[in-house]
């Protein structure tokens, strides 16, 4: 997977356009032999979405943008594109593709409590140690895991000789780190009535089966979080795959983004993370490559514009542009002087699916957003409209 081929993405070109491709095509042995040189191509749009910043007075140098054809053959805007901006929640697609990677799209989340040793029902007191086996399940709310605790119960144990050994992340409902939730999961007990007679430590996995939960699907985890913008089911998400840093070491070694384009402080976009417009570009190519090879799509994990619920409900509601865009908003008002981004895929009926990413700091938000927009429906005019997506917005609402 790592710095995948500019090449492969010519299969994927065909894949992906339009949305609603089924067929999978294989490329003439011209079109991957050699990657194409890099064209740029000047658009009106992007002309006057300058003009439009430097006209409301928004410093150029604090925006950035770059759109790119799927193949990286053409270039049709750049600004600043290899400076480092703060990418709010877009960093989110970021953390998706290093939880996809790591666990696969069907991959569920199991939660679970374990009896490591013998249980007296007359004293309901387990003798030995209460075992927590999770995989960081970021779906897991306090009502789950109060559940979980009362199957233990139900087991009959009120008692614990030994001690709460706890192997893997977990988080639960406000508790975003494994530490956190461990504190908090300590203190559940003792209200529910169990008392753990030994510390809690680290161990491996072992014992009886008590009670169990098992999540949703990782992809309908995603889909969530991104639609939605959620930053607790990031940020937890991150922590189940090894924290912030553990989403950067992925986007250097896997995705081949350079040390220097690339921080990240939290893995839902909270804070100052910083990434290139560029960088935000590779993500997504390498995003869709791996979504081709595991015969999913875009619009699996990340929301149609105008059609979705979440952050992208309302933005290109239009007949003309309704489904013709799936990405991921980012907004942080109180950050860097203020930021919003949008990046993701346009689907274009002359110039088939274009990468996008635009990273506006340092400004009203609001204003950014409807920039944006503007920005994108002209760029979707030049390209001559979105393709026939009815095939695929019968299929989504469905």
């Amino acid at each position: 997977m790592k710095k995948y081929l500019l090449s492969t993405t010519c299969l994927i070109f065909l894949l992906f356009w339009p949305i609603q491709a089924q067929e999978i095509a294989t490329p003439p042995a011209a079109l991957v032999a050699k990657s194409p040189a890099v064209v740029r191509h000047a658009m009106v749009s992007e002309t006057n979405y300058l003009s439009q910043l430097a006209r409301r007075g928004f410093k150029l140098q604090t925006q950035g943008l770059l759109i790119e054809s799927l193949d990286a053959s053409t270039i049709y805007a750049d600004l600043n594109s290899n400076v480092v901006f703060n990418p709010a929640s877009v960093i989110k697609v970021a953390t998706s593709m290093a939880a996809l990677y790591r666990f696969g799209p069907d991959y569920r989340f199991q939660t679970g409590f374990y009896a490591d040793g013998i249980v007296n029902k007359k004293t309901k007191t387990l003798n030995g140690n209460l075992v927590l086996v999770s995989a960081g399940d970021p779906t897991l709310m306090t009502a789950d895991v109060s559940r979980l605790i009362r199957e233990v119960i139900r087991a009959g144990i009120t008692r614990v000789s030994g001690s709460l050994v706890v192997t893997g992340p977990f988080t639960y409902g406000g508790f975003y780190t494994t530490d956190r939730a461990v504190n908090g999961l300590s203190r559940l007990f003792r209200k529910l009535g169990v008392r753990i007679t030994g510390p809690v430590k680290q161990g491996t996995p072992a014992g009886n089966e008590l009670a169990t939960r098992v999540s949703t699907s990782l992809r309908d985890i995603l889909f969530y979080q991104n639609a939605h913008s959620s930053n607790p089911t990031a940020d937890r998400l991150g922590e189940a795959i090894g924290g912030p840093e553990a989403v950067k070491q992925f986007l250097i070694e896997q995705v081949g983004i350079p040390e220097t384009d690339v921080q990240i402080s939290h893995a839902s976009g909270l804070s100052v993370n910083r990434i290139t417009p560029r960088g935000a570009i590779q993500i997504l190519r390498e995003l869709m490559y791996w979504l081709n090879l595991n015969n999913l799509q875009p619009q699996d994990i990340l929301p149609v514009a105008g059609m979705d619920v979440g952050t992208l409900k309302r933005r290109f509601t239009s007949v003309a542009y309704r489904g013709g865009i799936i990405g991921k908003t980012g907004t942080l008002p109180g950050t860097d002087g203020g930021v919003s981004t949008l990046a993701g895929i346009v689907y274009t009926r002359d110039r088939g699916p274009i990468l996008f990413a635009i990273f506006n700091t340092k400004g009203s938000v609001l204003t950014y957003r409807k920039l944006q927009d503007d920005f994108l429906k002209k760029f979707i005019e030049e390209c001559g409209g979105i393709p026939d997506l009815s095939a695929s917005l019968h299929r989504l609402n469905n």
